[in-house]
């Protein structure tokens, strides 16, 4: 940026400044001007459209975070309801194992399930082949 346009715009800057200072001392002079003559920018035509669907936006967003929160709380209930539920389970577990531990304790001296007597009063007959000439 060059020097000239540096100063240009600090001149603005001065000019709106004092103006501004001046209408804080006399706010007469905002009533004076003629308000009508002040054109619109562009940029302000389609803001009623776009002010009804930034309002229409929100109201979806608000139903949205509703459903959200809905959801959430189910998700806390049910939550709540796992982390009794998973006691249980615990102490269920622990119990079955006091009850498995005793079982597996108790050994009688008798053959265990799928297992055979080692006695021997049941001996294998063990047939070989001979062949007749």
């Amino acid at each position: 940026m060059d020097v000239a346009a540096m100063v240009a715009i600090a001149h603005r800057r001065l000019r709106l400044r004092r103006l501004l200072i001046a209408i804080e001392r006399n706010p007469q002079i905002i009533e004076e001007i003629d308000m009508i003559d002040i054109k619109r920018p562009i940029e302000l035509a389609g803001m009623r459209s776009r002010l009804a669907r930034a309002k229409k936006l929100e109201t979806d967003i608000a139903v949205t975070g509703q459903r959200y929160d809905r959801v959430l709380d189910k998700i806390d209930e049910q939550h709540k309801a796992l982390q009794g539920h998973a006691g249980e389970l615990e102490s269920n577990a622990s119990q079955l194992e006091q009850l498995l531990g005793s079982m597996l304790a108790g050994d009688n001296g008798g053959p265990n399930d799928g297992e055979t007597s080692s006695s021997g009063s049941e001996a294998g007959q063990v047939i070989t082949g001979v062949k007749a000439s």
